[in-house]
């Protein structure tokens, strides 16, 4: 007799850098393979896994493995097989299992069915050290499933158009779409030219198009790997003109539904969340890339925005935990995460607000150690005398592409940097592993020094060094000084009407470090501001045809322009992760969706409908969603978890769980 309750377990973390190891060596860029340019940590060969387990009666424990090694009741020992079911007799009572893996080409991991005996997360692990931790696992995998294969789902999707373009055919599937091409083509039809296109022009366009392959001539069907493309270009170089290549092709997704939608009296904005939703989902893979096409990493930066959206959209925590198991890597470190500063300081960030959203304490707890040994490795970092943020050997200084005094200390790097010392002290008295310190006293001494540094109370802003003597003043340190509480309300006012709607700094042209800004502008209330720039930024990418969202959109280009970045002809996504802050916007500031205790226990809804006339969101809290609509000064809203407080025109009231509350 079987348990149906038995998982594939494994070390925590082999699944996510083992997965993560072959996502980031399959970029491809005009030709050639383009690994990514930092360090990929890799699993360990080598685990125990042990359960003290209580047999009822004389059972059958059937046991797979991958990976070479021994299944080990009481001490006696049975060998198993590395491809394929091994039985193995266990009599009544209660016995010490132990099972021992080695597998050097991807991660151990085993899945034992029996009557008493399953494989879960109850289990216990090792790397032949003496800590043993709890067994990971994912529920999705069956016995039949293969955990180093990643489990998509697939469905068929056909061209809504085909057309004859320079002796080849030109098919259009009328959406961005990733997934699998199959090709069926005879030898005598010669090699076959196929271009992968996110537009018509990069389609059509064999000598620049980013991915691109020349195949050799074949007889039968030929699947290629999965990749980007709206617009596919086949061409046979030795067929004739009625002979050439068939094609087909699936979508290759996760299947996660939506819970979060929002319609209003602009007809506009519908289309913008479908773009965006569609863009989100596309880049919800084993983790949150960047975009589809280009690059196909997991950058840090822009997976802490995806963490942003994922709570607004559909809430699906499992994608989040993967993802900063991915870019956490393991001990010891040696670079920054993605090689950039701030992208470290991101990921601590994320871990305190994946708990606050969630309150899964267990995943904290996990990651503790590999947690506390990144915050190290930045301290150890820091300028010695200032206690700054400083350029290293190896360091990238990023924050944004934009015109940054970079000549010395960076004044945002110092912000995101006292958030870390925050996040860190929130940490240590949420997780066992990770020890109380001084977090709280570091970022106020930090504090004390930046507010002394950088700020410039007679313009009202932060510039960006104080040793350039350029007094230069951006956005974005005052930006992160309003999302993070850096300064008090007042001095955020200021920050506000000097560099935000003032003429103090220059604009934000990146929809990266925009959606920041638009997040600190809905903190200050001005929800009008963050729909204008909806309409005219995401509304105008709809105007030109988007079916998802760009890395980059500039109103002022034209025609292909719009498609060249990074020195390309097509360097610019048009699929991108980033561009999907839309869907955060509306349900925090106009919808009003927000926690005020962990794991929504408490939340609130207070809606702005700003210059919209009216609207109907849903919203997703954890275990649950909120409904809230606007019409004609009324608003209703109902939530299927309690804790939900509606706040409008001055007036509270409870949110009971299953019923509409009304407010005039």
């Amino acid at each position: 007799m079987t348990n149906t309750s038995a998982r594939w377990i494994w070390y925590p973390g082999d699944f996510e850098l083992y997965h993560n190891m072959l996502l980031h060596s399959r970029r491809e860029q005009n030709g050639y393979d383009y690994p990514c340019m930092w360090h990929l940590p890799r699993p360990e060969y080598s685990c125990r896994f042990y359960r003290k387990c209580t047999v009822p009666a004389d059972t059958t424990v059937l046991v797979s493995v991958k990976g070479k090694g021994w299944f080990s009741v009481d001490g006696k020992r049975h060998g198993l097989c590395a491809d394929g079911e091994t039985e193995i007799p266990v009599s009544a009572g209660t016995h010490d299992i132990n099972v021992q893996l080695t597998n050097i080409e991807a991660f151990p991991a085993v899945y034992a069915d029996g009557d008493g005996i399953s494989t879960d997360e109850t289990w216990q692990c090792d790397r032949f050290l003496p800590k043993r931790v709890p067994a990971a696992c994912d529920p999705v995998f069956d016995r039949a499933d293969d955990p180093r294969v990643f489990p998509f789902s697939y469905r068929d999707i056909v061209p809504v158009t085909a057309e004859s373009v320079d002796g080849g055919t030109l098919y259009d599937f009328g959406v961005e779409s990733f997934g699998p091409v199959t090709l069926t083509a005879s030898r005598d039809m010669g090699d076959i030219l196929l271009v992968y296109g996110e537009s018509r022009e990069e389609a059509t366009d064999p000598d620049d198009a980013v991915v691109r392959e020349h195949i050799p001539a074949f007889d039968g069907s030929l699947t290629r790997p999965s990749r980007a493309f709206r617009y596919l270009y086949v061409k046979a170089t030795g067929g004739s003109a009625d002979k050439f290549p068939a094609l087909s092709a699936k979508l290759e997704y996760l299947p996660i539904k939506d819970v979060a939608s929002f319609a209003c009296d602009d007809e506009k904005i519908e289309k913008i969340w479908e773009i965006c939703s569609r863009t989100f989902h596309l880049n919800s893979r084993e983790f949150y890339l960047d975009g589809i096409k280009r690059d196909r990493w997991c950058w840090s930066g822009d997976a802490y925005q995806s963490f942003m959206v994922n709570r607004y959209l559909y809430f699906e925590p499992s994608i989040i935990r993967r993802t900063i198991r991915a870019l956490l890597g393991k001990q010891p470190y040696e670079q920054h995460i993605n090689t950039i500063n701030d992208y470290s300081a991101y990921l601590i960030i994320a871990v305190l607000e994946y708990y606050l959203s969630t309150g899964d304490k267990d995943f904290v707890n996990v990651i503790a150690d590999d947690l506390l040994a990144l915050y190290n490795f930045i301290v150890s970092r820091l300028d010695a005398e200032t206690g700054y943020v400083v350029q290293r050997p190896g360091d990238w200084i990023f924050i944004d592409w934009a015109d940054l005094d970079k000549n010395g200390p960076l004044c945002a790097e110092q912000i995101l940097l006292w958030q870390t010392y925050n996040a860190m002290a929130k940490l240590s008295e949420i997780s066992d592993g990770i020890p109380a310190g001084d977090y709280a006293m570091r970022a106020e001494t930090l504090k004390a020094s930046i507010l002394r540094d950088f700020w410039d109370a007679e313009r009202g802003g932060f510039i960006d060094s104080y040793t350039s003597g350029k007094q230069h003043i951006t956005r974005h340190a005052g930006i992160f000084a309003i999302l993070y509480d850096f300064v008090d309300a007042d001095t955020q006012k200021r920050i506000y009407d000097c560099v935000l709607r003032g003429t103090l700094a220059d604009p934000i042209t990146t929809p990266y470090f925009k959606f920041f800004e638009l997040m600190a502008l809905g903190k200050m209330g001005d929800v009008t501001g963050i729909q204008d720039y909806i309409d005219s930024y995401w509304g105008g990418m709809l105007d030109l045809g988007a079916t998802s969202v760009w890395e980059q959109f500039d109103p002022r280009k034209e025609g292909r322009a719009h498609l060249e970045m990074y020195g390309a002809e097509y360097g610019c996504s048009l699929c991108h992760a980033w561009g999907s802050g839309p869907i955060a916007l509306l349900g925090n500031f106009v919808a009003g969706v927000t926690p005020t205790d962990v794991a929504y226990k408490t939340f609130t809804v207070a809606p702005t409908p700003g210059r919209y006339k009216n609207f109907r969101a849903v919203v997703p809290v954890c275990r649950g969603s909120v409904t809230v609509s606007y019409e004609n000064g009324t608003v209703t809203a109902s939530a299927t978890v309690p804790g939900g407080t509606l706040i409008w025109n001055g007036q509270r009231a409870e949110i009971p769980v299953g019923e509409n509350v009304v407010l005039k």
